[in-house]
């Protein structure tokens, strides 16, 4: 009985323990947000996270053989659709874009992409 109890409470100290630390979501202030093309890529910087669609430019990069990026001048746009929980950036998803600017008609997919949060 002693050793039911002691489990049944290290158990639950173990349980508050996890939900304290290992279980909160980041809510992040801004997003940085990559999409992949291959080697080369369009990148938007401090994207705000309030909520619904948001049109941002973006830069063009293009990577060389040795792989060094070279940004292209101007900017492209992109639109993300932060969706309910705009604040926790790897929810977000590319609405529309990359389009204008540098980008090319080719990249004018939806494609791979990363977003990581900005505290």
């Amino acid at each position: 009985m002693k050793l039911l109890i002691l489990s049944l409470l290290a158990s639950g100290a173990m349980s508050a323990a996890v939900g304290e630390a290992g279980l909160k979501v980041k809510r992040s202030t801004a997003c940085n947000c990559d999409l992949f093309f291959g080697r080369d890529r369009v990148t938007s910087n401090y994207v705000a996270t309030s909520p619904g669609l948001i049109t941002v430019n973006a830069f063009y990069a293009t990577s060389d053989n040795r792989n060094h990026l070279l940004v292209h001048p101007g900017y492209c746009r992109v639109t993300w659709d932060r969706g309910n929980n705009p604040t926790d950036c790897s929810t977000w998803k590319q609405y529309a874009g990359p389009n204008g600017g540098p980008c090319p008609r080719s990249i004018q997919q939806k494609t791979n992409f990363h977003c990581g949060g900005i505290d």
